[in-house]
C-alpha cells in the first residue's frame, strides 16, 4: 500500500489516500506496472543491478533512480530508489523505506515546495547533508595513518585504510552519477522541469561539483599515504636486509679463524701454548671491534629514514 503527499501552499503535507497526491511512495512493482512506456520500463527493470545514479528522460516525463553509496559494504547491498518524474506527479519506488522519512521531514519543517520536480531536488539534496562530515572523517582517519607511518609505528590499521579507500570510491561514482542526473533534468528546452527548478538543479550541480573537489583532493592525499605505507614497508625489508649483512659480515672472520683452528694439524702454530686460546679469543674480539668502527663510520649501521617533523612536513607538503 503506497502513501501519498500533497501540495498545499506551497508545502508539502501528507494526504489521506493517494487520489489527490502528487507525491506518491510505493513499490518497485507497483510502480513498474503504471508505466506505458518501453523505454521507462527498461530504465527501472534495472534498479537491482544499478550501480550510479542516472536518468532517462522523453518528452513528458523522466524515469532514473538513485543508487547510494555503500560506505564499506560490498555494493550488491546498495540501497536504491527509483522515481518517475512528470510536471504535476512524482512517483517513487522504494522497497528500503528511504523515502517516507526524509518526506515527512520535509513536511514537518514546511520547506517551500510547490512543484513535484521541487520535491525531488530536495530529496536528492537530503543523502548529501551529511557528506562533508564524512569527507572529514576520512580526511582526520587518513592524517592519523599518517603520523603513524611517518612515526615509525609497525602496526597501521591497514584495514581502515582500505575501508576509507573504498568510501571514496563509492563517492566518486555517486557524485558523478547525481550530477550528471541534475544536468540532464535540468537541461533548456525540457517543459518538464520549469525554470525556478532549473535553478534549483543547477544549484544541486554545484554543490556535487565542491564535493566532488574535495573528494578528489582526498583521493589524492589517500594515494599519498599508500605510497608512503608502501614505501615504510620497503624500508623496514631494507632494514632486516641490512642487519643481516652486516651480522654475517662481521661473522665472516671469525668464521675463518675457528675453521681454521678446527682443522688439527699437530704443528700449527700456539696449538700447543697456554696463552693461545686466550690469544685467538683477543684477535676474535679486535676483529670484531674494528669492524664495527670501521661500519659505523662509513654509515652501514645506519638504519631507517629520518622521523619527525621535517619528514611530515615533507610528506605533506603535495597535499591541498
Amino acid at each position: 500500500m503506497g502513501r501519498g503527499w500533497a501540495l498545499e501552499d506551497g508545502r508539502l503535507v501528507e494526504a489521506e489516500g493517494t487520489a489527490e497526491a502528487c507525491v506518491e511512495v510505493m513499490g518497485v512493482d507497483d510502480l513498474v506496472g503504471r508505466l506505458e512506456g518501453a523505454r521507462e520500463r527498461e530504465a527501472l527493470a534495472q534498479l537491482e543491478h544499478a550501480a550510479i545514479p542516472f536518468v532517462e528522460r522523453t518528452a513528458d516525463l523522466a524515469a532514473g533512480m538513485v543508487v547510494l553509496p555503500t560506505g564499506t559494504r560490498p555494493a550488491s547491498q546498495a540501497r536504491r530508489v527509483a522515481f518517475v518524474l512528470r510536471r504535476d506527479r512524482l512517483l517513487l519506488a522504494d522497497d528500503d523505506g528511504l523515502c517516507v522519512p526524509v518526506l515527512g521531514r520535509l513536511a514537518e519543517v514546511g520547506l517551500a515546495l510547490d512543484t513535484p520536480a521541487a520535491v525531488l531536488v530536495a530529496l536528492l539534496r537530503a543523502p548529501l547533508r551529511d557528506h562533508p562530515a564524512k569527507l572529514s572523517r576520512v580526511r582526520d582517519d587518513l592524517e592519523r595513518l599518517e603520523e603513524r607511518i611517518l612515526g615509525g609505528r609497525e602496526r597501521v590499521d591497514r584495514a581502515l585504510m582500505m575501508a576509507d579507500t573504498r568510501r571514496l570510491l563509492g563517492l566518486d561514482a555517486f557524485y558523478q552519477g547525481m550530477s550528471d542526473l541534475a544536468d540532464d533534468l535540468a537541461e533548456e528546452g525540457w517543459e518538464v522541469v520549469d525554470a525556478r527548478d532549473r535553478l534549483r538543479l543547477r544549484q544541486l550541480s554545484r554543490q556535487l561539483d565542491r564535493l566532488s573537489v574535495r573528494l578528489e583532493s582526498l583521493q589524492d592525499y589517500a594515494l599519498q599515504v599508500h605510497g608512503l605505507y608502501q614505501e615504510s614497508i620497503g624500508v623496514r625489508q631494507n632494514d632486516v636486509m641490512q642487519w643481516l649483512t652486516v651480522v654475517a659480515t662481521i661473522a665472516m672472520p671469525l668464521t675463518v679463524v675457528t675453521g681454521w683452528y678446527g682443522m688439527n694439524f699437530p704443528h700449527m702454530a700456539a696449538l700447543g701454548a697456554p696463552w693461545g686460546y686466550p690469544l685467538v679469543a683477543v684477535l676474535c674480539a679486535a676483529v670484531v671491534v674494528a669492524e664495527v668502527v670501521v661500519f659505523r663510520r662509513r654509515g652501514w649501521l645506519r638504519f631507517g629514514t629520518p622521523r619527525g617533523r621535517d619528514a611530515r612536513h615533507g610528506s605533506r607538503g603535495g597535499r591541498a
